[in-house]
Order: C-alpha cells, then sequence, then structure tokens
C-alpha cells in the first residue's frame, strides 16, 4: 500500500483531471448561458449539473492536496495554507447548494481565496530548492488569476454582470490550472522523498552495525592480550 504522502498527490490530480473531464463533457449538449450566468446559477439549470460535480470534485482534491502539501513538508504554512483551505470548503458549499445565494457567495469567497493562495505560493515556492522549478509558472498564474479577479470586479460592478459568467469559468480554469501544476510537482516531491529516505535510513543502520561489530572486535582482541600476558 503506497504511503499518505505519496497516495495524496495522486488522488488529488486524478480528482482535478476528473473535474476537468466533466466539465468537457458537460458543456457538450449542455444549456446555453455560460457567459451571463455566474458558475453558481449555470449549476443550477437542468443539463448544469456536471459544473456542479465539477467544483465540487476541484473542492475535494484541494483538501486532499493541502494534506498532502503538510505531509512533504511543502512551504505553505500560513495564510496559502488556509486560502487553500477556504477555497476547498468553499467550493464544496457552491457544488452541494448550486443556484442559491449561499452558492453564490461560496462561489465567490472561493475565486478570490484560491487567487489569493496561488499568488502566495509563488512567492513561497520561490524561496524553496524544492519547489523552486514551477515558482515561476506559479507567479504567470497568479498574473492571469490577478488580472481577471480585477476584470471580475469590474463586470460584476460598474459592468452590471454582463460577461460575469465567462469571466468567472476563465478564473476557475486559471485555478484549476494552479492546482494540475502544484498536485504534478507535489507527487515528484513526495516520490523523491520516498526514494531517498530508505538510503539514508539503511546506511545509518548499516554505519551503526559496522561501529558495534568493531567495537565487538576491539573488545575481543583487547580480551585476549590480558589473558595471554595472565
Amino acid at each position: 500500500m503506497l504511503p499518505l504522502r505519496r497516495l495524496y498527490p495522486l488522488v488529488a490530480g486524478a480528482g482535478v483531471l476528473a473535474a476537468s473531464l466533466t466539465l468537457v463533457i458537460g458543456r457538450i449538449g449542455g444549456p446555453d448561458g455560460m457567459a451571463d450566468l455566474t458558475i453558481a446559477r449555470y449549476a443550477a439549470l437542468d443539463g448544469g449539473r456536471a459544473a456542479a460535480l465539477a467544483v465540487g470534485l476541484l473542492g475535494v482534491s484541494s483538501l486532499l492536496l493541502a494534506a498532502g502539501m503538510r505531509a512533504v513538508r511543502a512551504p505553505v504554512a500560513g495564510w496559502p495554507q488556509a486560502l487553500t483551505l477556504a477555497w476547498a470548503v468553499s467550493a464544496v458549499i457552491a457544488a452541494v447548494a448550486p443556484g442559491t445565494r449561499v452558492a453564490e457567495v461560496a462561489m465567490l469567497v472561493a475565486l478570490v481565496s484560491m487567487a489569493g493562495a496561488t499568488a502566495l505560493m509563488s512567492r513561497r515556492f520561490g524561496a524553496d530548492e524544492r519547489w523552486l522549478p514551477i515558482a515561476r509558472p506559479m507567479e504567470w498564474l497568479a498574473l492571469a488569476a490577478g488580472g481577471t479577479l480585477a476584470v471580475l470586479t469590474y463586470v460584476s460592478l460598474p459592468g452590471h454582470g454582463v460577461l460575469a459568467g465567462l469571466v468567472e469559468w476563465t478564473l476557475l480554469g486559471v485555478e484549476t490550472a494552479a492546482l494540475a501544476l502544484v498536485a504534478a510537482h507535489q507527487t515528484r516531491v513526495a516520490w523523491d522523498d520516498a526514494a531517498h529516505r530508505p538510503y539514508t535510513v539503511e546506511s545509518a543502520a548499516t554505519r551503526a552495525a559496522m561501529a558495534a561489530a568493531v567495537d565487538r572486535v576491539v573488545a575481543g582482541a583487547a580480551s585476549l592480550q590480558l589473558s595471554r600476558h595472565r
């Protein structure tokens, strides 16, 4: 059985992939109105349940991803982890009650939280050698999320909600890409750590056994010399 530290990112990555496929498949033959309806409202339409399912999968996958990042000691303690959990919980709430005012608020909280988490993680990853390879892509995604969030603010207030759905879906796509990137790299980190750990433990055990053997040989030799002198 795989250790949890390696299982978390695999399951989370599979969940993100499944959510993406669910959205694509659900869009085929699904109801119109994605451009003008928010995600929460679209998910409440007949034929739009795939959107609710996809958002729920993303939320659950993010919970597993957060647990996995803690297991591999990723540099996300504090606000990045808190915002990731806020995104995950809010996404699940929005998926459970689509079309309601609660879902509208929860989905907005989720989108804003993940945008903030992406920005903070990009900075943290840049200062950690294990996570440095994805620091720059995370920066690009953070900029894309921040820009899309600014557009969403405009269309929601002075824009009177015109094309709000399109902007929300775009922001969700950017954040899904960030989740997929983190899950993929977390898998690599977890498996690299597991590959080095057995070697390290075995080496330490071997050194200890060799030291004990040397001590016994030295003690035996000393006893033999004393017996001869007697």
